[in-house]
């Protein structure tokens, strides 16, 4: 059984984890994040988008409310400096 304090801290880890992904993904050169790629999700920051999305999904779940997402993505994506800060929302 997850006990709280095993979610914190793999919430914790989860956050940390992602701001050093964030801070790879805006170190790439200009245009890197946005280019096509042979994937699901076309490109980097449609990829990340994704993992925001469920994160925001699993937050509603475990605050058992509504997420109102219908998808695991969404058409478009925000750029990347607001994509982070949703996601630091999804983390707090």
């Amino acid at each position: 059984m997850l006990t709280a304090a095993a979610a914190r801290l793999y919430a914790r880890y989860n956050a940390w984890a992602g701001d050093m992904l964030y801070d790879a993904v805006a170190a790439l050169p200009e245009g890197e994040a946005e280019k096509p790629r042979t994937s699901l999700f076309r490109y980097i920051v449609h990829t990340l988008n994704h993992n925001c999305l469920i994160d925001q999904i699993w937050r509603a779940h475990l605050e058992g409310r509504p997420h109102g997402h219908t998808a695991r993505n969404t058409p478009d994506h925000p750029p990347l400096a607001q994509l982070r800060a949703l996601q630091h929302e999804a983390h707090a």
